[in-house]
């Protein structure tokens, strides 16, 4: 009986474990390099002078993309709870605009780097 028992619990520790492990390789997400943009608008479609080329709402959304990663590693190296750090990080993806993300980004200030001209 004292065997059985123990086969038991070495089992559900096998288990347990390869649950916890494949749990891991989960939380990976892959890189996206590619960026696509909707090849015709409705702006296109009515007002074709006033829309920009396919290729300029490329760069656009690249350059939004940039600052995205930019606020994201700010977040990420501020000392917070990391509770707020990830309801942050949820309101970058989901609403940019939030007042609780825009009052994070308030309270950091900002040192410029030697060398680094704009």
């Amino acid at each position: 009986m004292g065997t059985r028992n123990l086969m038991g619990l070495a089992l559900s520790l096998v288990l347990v474990g390869t649950t916890c492990l494949s749990a891991q390789d989960r939380n990976e997400q892959p890189v996206k390099q590619e960026v696509s943009v909707q090849r015709h608008t409705m702006l296109e479609r009515f007002a074709p002078d006033m829309a920009p080329s396919a290729q300029e709402r490329v760069e656009k959304k690249k350059e939004h993309l940039a600052v995205i990663a930019l606020k994201q590693s700010v977040l990420d190296t501020m000392d917070m709870p990391e509770r707020k750090r990830q309801k942050l990080l949820e309101d970058l993806r989901k609403n940019p605009f939030s007042n609780r993300l825009q009052q994070a980004f308030a309270d950091v200030k900002f040192e410029e780097e030697d060398g680094i001209d704009h």
